[in-house]
């Protein structure tokens, strides 16, 4: 497996395992209606893709599959996108992806963690700050607001 830079070329490839990973693996927590409306099926993988570009953005691949891709907004220290595809899950890519966007931030980062998500976080040193609720197509979703205090001196 590998890293890189998220490419506009991967925008069918993330937006795919966006909605594998969102539908796959959050069932447990939400409801067919709150999938559906936090990661629909007529996703514009171009138009999606496009709010990466100016985010520190990587993509992990795997014998030429994408199998998870993380995105981090440098200045606000926020972790934007952490997903990984069913098929990958629980074999540490979302742990190195992680560990690869914090390694470009610094201060206290802070990532709106589903459900599904919150125990990934907490094992990765983050805590809840609060709950909160998105509203995605008119259909509230759950969340928490989670932080970790990272460390990194780029000298």
């Amino acid at each position: 497996m590998r890293f890189r830079r998220l490419e506009s070329s991967d925008s069918s490839s993330i937006a795919a395992l966006f909605y594998e990973s969102v539908h796959g693996l959050c069932g447990g927590e939400y409801t067919p209606a709150e999938l559906a409306a936090w990661a629909p099926d007529d996703i514009d993988p171009e138009a999606w893709a496009e709010r990466f570009m100016d985010q520190y953005s990587l993509v992990a691949v795997d014998d030429g599959a994408v199998v998870g891709f993380g995105s981090a907004d440098i200045p606000t220290c926020c972790i934007d996108m952490l997903y990984v595809s069913p098929s990958a899950s629980g074999h540490g890519v979302g742990k190195l992806l992680l560990s690869a966007l914090e390694s470009r931030l610094c201060g206290t980062a802070h990532v709106y963690a589903s459900d599904t998500a919150k125990g990934f976080f907490l094992h990765m040193g983050y805590r809840v700050v609060r709950d909160n609720t998105v509203i995605r197509h008119g259909v509230a979703l759950h969340n928490q607001l989670m932080e970790k205090e990272l460390c990194n001196s780029f000298s």
